[in-house]
């Protein structure tokens, strides 16, 4: 009888974590890989990447745009930061190439919601979008107002002290470890293909990433992993961003919740705090991606969004009576009527191609 790898659910505690770490390793490769390759292509998308990214906010629908296209949003901040250091792109264009990458990687989840919803796998839009719009607006109340802060901060001010480089012994091991395969690839594959593959070696890393966790049910992660309640808005707020630093996956942290919050076992006033610090820690990313590329300035930009964000979500759970008040009227508007929803994601498909044209 062949085994069904599909089902996930048979795995105990350790074959997890293995799969977990593995993936990251997997995921650290895929950088380094990624940078090399980029730097060996760059004069072939020097032409391609000049065109289309010409200023800050075409860099923002690139990021954007690139997010969609890949369905990942870790991935598309790593290619701008692998374009960055390539010499493809200017320093703010990397802050607004990652801050699209995010942008673009929230609304994944209503774009999928929708495609089930019209490829007749679910019966009712509202069920399929519910919660992908509730942390899209989650996250576009935060990420907007602080991409624009730390765009005004990094024009403004001298920041020059946030350029900081992962430490040598970082850098050593990842050479060690991971130095004799790219080499190996480098030397025998065209950097026509090493590009498209590197990144096909992320998607597949952060995919068995979040299958390491899969098959896990709603009632035994609730008994064994998160034993706490959320009526507090900043425990809610530190549990998301604990889950997501631990995970460095958004998509793990907001997927293990939806169930819960599915079946009622947590309010929606309780829940948007907690994505609101999946959030946050899911620049971990973009961070320990500039890391591993060695791009100081990338790490710069990725740390002032950081910073941005989390400026931005404190004084949002400080006023969170008003703020859930909008969230919570935007949210009903669009899920209580099927036209509003559809052109709202019509515009929002749309907003990133306007961006990259500009």
């Amino acid at each position: 009888m062949t085994p069904d790898y599909n089902n996930f659910s048979h795995m105990d505690g350790k074959e997890r974590l293995l799969l977990a770490a593995g993936s990251i390793l997997f995921f650290v490769f895929g950088l380094q890989l990624l940078g090399e390759s980029t730097q060996a292509v760059a004069e072939t998308l020097k032409g391609v990447v000049g065109t289309l990214v010409t200023g800050d906010l075409s860099a923002l629908g690139a990021g954007w745009l690139l997010a969609y296209t890949v369905l990942n949003g870790a991935t598309s901040g790593a290619i701008g930061i692998a374009f960055f250091e390539s010499g493809l792109i200017d320093p703010s264009m990397v802050y607004m190439f990652i801050s699209g990458s995010r942008l673009g990687a929230t609304f994944i989840v209503i774009f999928i919601g929708l495609l089930e919803y019209f490829q007749g796998k679910s019966d009712d839009i509202r069920d399929s979008c519910s919660i992908g719009l509730l942390q899209f607006l989650t996250t576009y109340t935060v990420y907007i107002p602080a991409i624009l802060i730390g765009y005004l901060a990094l024009e403004n001010f001298d920041l020059s002290f946030l350029e900081v480089q992962a430490p040598s012994a970082f850098n050593y091991g990842l050479d060690m470890l991971f130095g004799p395969f790219t080499s190996i690839l480098s030397r025998n594959l065209p950097s026509t293909i090493l590009f498209p593959i590197s990144i096909g070696v992320l998607l597949l890393s952060l995919k068995a990433f979040d299958q390491s966790f899969k098959g896990i049910g709603e009632d035994k992660f609730r008994s064994k992993y998160l034993r706490f309640q959320m009526s507090s808005k900043w425990i809610s707020f530190g549990i998301g961003a604990v889950i997501t630093l631990l995970s460095t996956s958004v998509a793990l942290s907001v997927g293990i919740i939806v169930p819960m919050y599915n079946n009622g076992y947590f309010k929606r006033k309780e829940i948007i705090p907690y994505l609101m610090g999946a959030n946050l820690t899911t620049m971990i990313s973009n961070i320990m991606a500039a890391a591993v590329i060695s791009s100081e300035v990338a790490m710069k930009m990725a740390l002032i969004l950081t910073g941005s964000i989390f400026v931005v979500t404190c004084v949002v759970l400080f006023f969170y009576q008003e703020v859930y008040s909008g969230i919570q009227k935007a949210f009903n508007t669009l899920m209580l009527n099927d036209l509003y929803l559809t052109a709202f994601t019509a515009i929002l498909l749309l907003a990133p191609i306007i961006l990259l044209l500009m």
